[in-house]
């Protein structure tokens, strides 16, 4: 019985998260849904990535415009992870994150502390290490927090005002 009883929690928690998880990209898809055309530039970036399409799209197009913007930012290449745009995570938590998991080894004593990370935090990690180096990655953030930006934005706060500078 108890074992029931806890898979039955175990399950119910996981669908929780799915759940969390399913209602920001659909908060996100609302949200774009009332600007097509800035939907369209943040599938095309979502899917050939930040980098492709800072290589192809045209200056003085909404694209153009989107990609640079984000391309000026530490935290731009968040834009790829999907509901990131509606994520009311803080960005210094966020940022603080990544510092601290840059400043540990990877080992058995580590890996909790990853997994209490989230999988959010560790979606972006992957996405903006695919942009930077480890290094260069801390120096940003930590250029970004001395200039005291974002303190207490949220990470969709802070993507959403990127992208509707071009709007």
């Amino acid at each position: 019985m108890k074992r029931f009883l806890f898979c039955g929690i175990g399950l119910v928690a996981l669908a929780g998260c799915d759940f969390l998880g399913d209602s920001k990209a659909q908060i996100e898809q609302q949200y774009l849904a009332n600007n097509q055309e800035l939907e369209q530039v943040i599938e095309d970036i979502r899917t050939h990535g930040l980098t492709a399409m800072s290589q192809s799209a045209e200056a003085g197009t909404l694209a153009g415009c989107v990609v640079k913007q984000l391309n000026g930012d530490p935290m731009g290449a968040m834009i790829e992870v999907e509901g990131a745009l509606q994520d009311s995570a803080n960005l210094a938590d966020l940022m603080d994150t990544i510092t601290g998991l840059a400043d540990q080894e990877l080992s058995m004593e580590s890996l909790p502390g990853l997994l209490q990370a989230g999988a959010d935090t560790m979606s972006y990690l992957k996405t903006l290490l695919a942009n930077y180096e480890l290094a260069e990655l801390q120096q940003q953030v930590q250029s970004l927090l001395e200039q005291g930006q974002s303190k207490s934005e949220d990470i969709g706060t802070h993507l959403r005002s990127l992208v509707e500078q071009c709007q």
